[in-house]
């Protein structure tokens, strides 16, 4: 995963998005946008399988950490099968002390924001992941107040490709 496909989407999503914006075309933009969206799976799921083949052959187990993200049929699914132990990471260190949903659905939707904005900071001090957090937060919110039952009604392969084509958008301001 790493080598054979990250490494060599790597190269072509840094030629990509080495030029001004104002030069390429709309597929252009979007050949750049879906090579990162699968360098960043393969990257990221290739270091984590690297480490739990590692750790089993030192007899360690170590859980998985990606699920098959990219057909998630809500940004909230998604979140469940992206980077697991960072989500329960999450979860256990941030959401759960900040209350949870457990002191009313206006806090349970503040918390779940500051949980992403503060996952953001996480991975830089840096405006683009505090928008990319703030982002997925803003996501979550709404899947829980109305967008999870219009994902619903809509089916399961318009909601994957809503679902997908939101986080490729958002995976830009990662970039």
């Amino acid at each position: 995963k790493r080598l054979l496909s990250a490494n060599g989407l790597a190269e072509q999503v840094d030629a990509i998005f080495a030029v001004s914006p104002d030069v390429f075309s709309t597929g252009t933009a979007w050949v750049g946008i879906l090579a990162y969206t699968f360098q960043i799976y393969f990257d990221f799921a290739g270091y984590s399988d690297m480490a739990i083949g590692l750790g089993r052959m030192m007899g360690f187990r170590f859980p998985e950490n990606f699920d098959n993200p990219y057909t998630s049929r809500s940004i909230t699914e998604f979140w469940r099968r992206w980077h697991m132990t960072l989500g329960a990471l999450i979860m256990n260190y941030l959401y759960i002390p900040l209350g949870g949903n457990r002191k009313g659905k206006g806090r349970m939707y503040f918390n779940l924001w500051v949980c992403f904005l503060l996952s953001g900071l996480w991975h830089g001090a840096s405006w683009n992941f505090v928008v990319w957090g703030a982002l997925h937060g803003l996501f979550i919110c709404a899947d829980k107040l109305f967008l999870g039952k219009v994902m619903k009604k809509i089916g399961t392969v318009p909601s994957v490709i809503l679902t997908f084509l939101t986080v490729n958008i958002i995976w830009v301001f990662f970039r």
